[in-house]
């Protein structure tokens, strides 16, 4: 074959490659019609309707309910606050769940997905029950599918959908604890004031917002703080604080040396914790108020302390209609940072 019949042949074939290729980026991509489609029509308009949201694992067996009480959500099986903020992001994702393809409608692939009827003993789904609807709302949840989604069912059909977004469904009562006891800034708090039975009582003051670091006044004859700042984390301890176990407070009685710290903010509201050794476990109950006074005394000259006032007594009657009877167990570490013996803060 002379090279100039392969250049003509090579050259058919280029043409002919161009043209297939051409066709098919012009032909419209076939997409399944339920593509983008809602899981659960109508529910993104209702979540606020909602006002019960129950787990069910396998064999019928309740995991976790989570009720309505007024304006919180309970974890019915402690009577403790629920985490709004993890409730809402499933509510909210429940309501955006949409459809990306259709899965098995094979009854006997469906352990594949992890979508079985939660009356299997052995089934590995879950179901979501929202109460307080028009219609109540159902929805098998099964594995998570790659792309941040996943696999899903709704009872009584057969049809098994892989759907996004992902759904956090944690099936443990405690995982929906609102763990958050307490959680101050460092610039809102004015002072930190600690007494324990085995050391000298102490008070560390920050005179104003503005100031850099806290001062223990009344310290002992020649004694002065490790360092400037060595009271400044006295206020810090009260940042995110979160527990590890939460208990009424009639459930057992707390052995030990009782310890006491009060801390009160620029704005008046004043918390005070005690705390109390069982064991090696570490357990605290807390109490707010506001202080008036003190939020008139650090009220800023050109506006009103009213809206603050208001604010802040909301906040102190938010703290204790969680608080009131519970008792919070605390990792020592964060125990031990509330209520530091006056020495640690001393130079020595």
């Amino acid at each position: 074959m002379s090279a100039k019949r392969l250049l003509a042949l090579l050259a058919l074939a280029l043409a002919v490659l161009g043209s297939a290729f051409w066709l098919s980026a012009r032909r419209p991509l076939t997409r399944d019609p339920v593509y983008g489609t809602p899981v659960l029509p109508g529910l993104a308009a209702e979540l606020d309707a909602v006002t019960q949201l129950r787990l069910v694992g396998a064999g019928g067996q309740t995991l976790v309910t989570l009720d309505r009480d007024g304006g919180r959500w309970l974890v019915t099986e402690s009577g403790y606050a629920a985490d709004p903020q993890r409730l809402r992001r499933l509510l909210v994702a429940l309501g955006e769940l949409h459809v990306l393809e259709p899965k098995t409608r094979d009854p006997a692939r469906y352990g594949a997905l992890a979508v079985e009827d939660v009356e299997d003993p052995k089934a590995q789904s879950l179901r979501v029950e929202l109460r307080g609807l028009r219609q109540p709302v159902a929805l098998l949840v099964g594995r998570a599918a790659a792309g941040q989604g996943a696999y899903v069912r709704v009872p009584g059909d057969p049809q098994a959908l892989e759907a996004r977004p992902a759904l956090d469904v944690a099936r443990a009562p405690r995982d929906w604890l609102a763990r958050t006891i307490v959680d101050l800034t460092p610039e809102r708090v004015q002072s930190v004031e600690v007494e324990r039975s085995d050391a000298p009582a102490w008070r560390a003051v920050k005179a104003a917002r503005e100031s850099a670091h806290f001062d223990v006044p009344g310290l002992p004859k020649g004694r002065e703080l490790a360092s400037l700042g060595a009271a400044d984390a006295a206020a810090s301890a009260f940042g995110h604080l979160e527990f590890d176990e939460v208990r009424r407070s009639a459930a057992a009685a707390m052995p030990g040396h009782a310890e006491r710290a009060i801390v009160r903010c620029f704005d008046g509201l004043v918390i005070t914790l005690d705390g109390r050794a069982d064991g090696e476990a570490r357990w605290i109950a807390l109490a707010a108020s506001v202080d008036p006074a003190l939020a008139a005394r650090f009220a800023p000259a050109a506006s009103t302390a009213a809206p603050g006032a208001a604010a802040v007594g909301v906040d102190a009657e938010r703290i204790n209609a969680t608080a009131r009877g519970w008792e919070y167990r605390l990792p020592p570490y964060r125990f031990d940072a509330i209520f530091r013996k006056r020495d640690e803060l001393l130079r020595r």
